[in-house]
């Protein structure tokens, strides 16, 4: 007897679903682009704990009439598309006919929809994708889609989700796509009887602020270029709003959310060097282009598309992105080639003298006796009652004899030793010293010291940033952050911690809500986390320039913490090339 079986269609079904839903957001995105396709101009989304026990998406589109609605649970059963020829002209978001199919097999589903020209709807209830109830009901035209207790006959996958809050992140990160590619639909959403979201329809420069925060809104440059008929526009920040993660980066090709690293690394080219090292820029894209010239029947997510020539969308990307950075504000152009700019580099640094060449452009306090490694108060701040400020005293050369240290790049201190060079990463180096002093705070159950702000900065944050802050709150105020809510995702900021640079505050902060977001799992306890947020935000970073006593006062800390070969995050601190290493490289042995 042979080996080889068709897999039963409940099996199948399954398997298939995996390709299609992995968790709520999936679900959510699934049903928002069947009511967008059915000419939605009003979408109501509701969600209880954070779509794990209800998933529900009512529209006012055009329905589906009775006799249609037991065939959209049919696989590949779709309105959408009729031959193959049709795939090289697809407008829609959804043309599969998966997704319907997919998601009740591993949920609950119930679906009511009436068409304008039926006088009542149609209930259909379908439990492990089989239909267990029909019926005729009264209902406005339209369609309400309710998916409960999903992954309930797959426990195995509902065992991979992680917490609410996570998972409702990842619904934000979904809904923000439709926000912003659809300003004209209007969108409520509810999460455990709670809305969150009220948009009303508009232009898109109405819906921006309202789903990216005003202030970041407020200061995006507009990008626009045309070429034949393909035409981008949309929006990009500064280059000093740019963020720690990439989430706050839309591409929409024909008003679809797509993933594409080629044109992310254009947007961020077209920046220069404008933008520090393991940051990300913010933007809203919108690249509008004939449908022959692209194949986005690649993957059951429509995330990624096939361009027939991208080498030339990554050009308008680069130039228009450029342009708008060049022409926005003065911002001086930075279209010098490389061997210029190192040659220019080469000669100043042949003109200064060895010690002018230690001179430091950080901004530290730093008195005749002591030094303080970090960002301490300034003439914006002052101290909370009762803090003391700590000083490092740096090591006296009459004293103890050291060795002299120097940097390379601006990155690293190195040292000679007896058993060859010894090279330190500054940034992690200093991660590490503010880490320890940080974490000892916190486990001894004492505040971190802060430093009150002469002029508290009102900060107005997206709902994913605000959700996190939320959770991280009394984190915050442990780690020296004095933080009032003023109103809904709009915060006062009133003192921050004694070691943050004042003027950075909001920065600081959006950063803070970036690493916790990135780092929610895994074995660390919240304290640790936190303090490792705020110690890599604040450390001193590569490219800052340091003076020798800086230099030794940094070293000088690093050991004395109980940990100074590794970074909170598991990075090398410390690198040792020995003399054989060095001996080696030149064929000496």
């Amino acid at each position: 007897m042979g080996k080889i079986k068709i897999l039963p269609a409940q099996v199948a079904n399954k398997i298939a679903a995996g390709e299609v839903v992995d968790r709520p957001a999936a679900v959510v995105k699934e049903l928002i682009e069947n009511s967008i396709d059915a000419g939605a101009s009003s979408i109501s989304v509701v969600l209880e704990q954070a779509g794990k026990n209800l998933i529900q998406v009512i529209d006012n589109g055009s329905g589906i009439a009775e006799e249609d609605i037991p065939l959209a649970f049919e696989r590949h059963a779709t309105s959408k598309i009729e031959t193959a020829s049709d795939l090289d002209r697809i407008t829609t978001l959804g043309f599969r006919g998966e997704a319907l199919p997919s998601i009740a097999s591993v949920a609950r589903v119930e679906i009511k929809s009436r068409t304008i020209d039926q006088e009542v709807g149609t209930l259909l209830a379908l439990e492990n994708g089989q239909i267990i109830k029909q019926e005729k009901i009264a209902l406005k035209p339209g369609t309400i889609v309710s998916v409960r207790n999903l992954f309930y006959n797959t426990p195995a996958r509902r065992n991979f989700l992680r917490s609410d809050l996570t998972e409702l992140n990842h619904i934000i990160k979904v809904l923000k796509r439709f926000f912003l590619s659809y300003p004209d639909i209007r969108f409520t959403v509810t999460h455990n009887d709670k809305e969150i979201f009220d948009l009303s329809a508009g232009a898109i420069d109405e819906r921006l602020p309202q789903v990216l925060g005003k202030d970041l809104y407020e200061g995006m440059v507009f990008v626009q270029e045309r070429l034949d008929q393909i035409e981008l526009e949309g929006y990009i920040c500064r280059p000093d709003q740019a963020r720690g993660n990439s989430e706050n980066q839309f591409i929409f090709l024909n008003r679809r959310a797509i993933q594409n690293r080629s044109l992310n690394h254009a947007v961020v080219q077209g920046y220069g060097n404008l933008i520090e090292r393991a940051q990300y820029p913010q933007f809203v894209l919108f690249l509008r282009i004939p449908p022959t010239l692209i194949d986005i029947n690649v993957h059951p997510t429509k995330m990624e598309v096939r361009f027939s020539n991208e080498r030339v969308i990554y050009q308008l990307f680069l130039s228009a992105v450029r342009s708008s950075i060049q022409s926005e504000r003065g911002i001086p152009q930075f279209s010098f080639s490389e061997v210029e700019k190192n040659w220019s580099e080469m000669k100043n640094q042949f003109k200064r003298t060895s010690s002018a060449a230690f001179h430091s452009s950080i901004d530290f306090d730093s008195g005749k006796n002591q030094l303080t490694i970090g960002y301490s108060s300034t003439p914006g701040s002052q101290m909370a009652e009762g803090d003391q400020e700590e000083a490092i005293a740096p090591v006296s050369s009459e004293t103890t004899e050291q060795p002299r240290l120097w940097q390379i790049h601006q990155r690293y201190i190195c040292s000679q030793v007896k058993s060859g060079l010894v090279i330190i990463d500054q940034h992690v180096a200093h991660e590490r010293v503010l880490y320890e002093k940080f974490l000892g705070y916190l486990n001894q159950k004492k505040r971190v010291p802060s430093q009150k702000l002469l002029f508290p900065q009102n900060l107005e944050l997206a709902l994913d940033d605000y959700l996190i802050y939320s959770e991280i709150k009394n984190l915050l105020y442990e780690i020296g952050f004095l933080i009032t809510d003023l109103s809904a995702r709009t915060v006062l900021i009133e003192a921050i911690p004694a070691d943050v640079k004042v003027g950075y505050e909001a920065k600081i902060l959006l950063e803070i809500i970036d690493y916790y977001r990135e780092n929610q799992s895994g074995q660390y306890s919240a304290h640790q986390k936190i303090a490792a947020a705020v110690a890599c935000k604040n450390a001193i970073k590569s490219g800052e320039k340091l003076t020798q006593q800086q230099m030794a006062s940094l070293v000088d800390q690093l050991f004395a913490t109980k940990e100074p070969y590794f970074c909170p995050h598991g990075r090398p601190v410390i690198v040792t090339l020995s003399l054989d290493e060095i001996d080696k490289k030149f064929k000496r042995m």
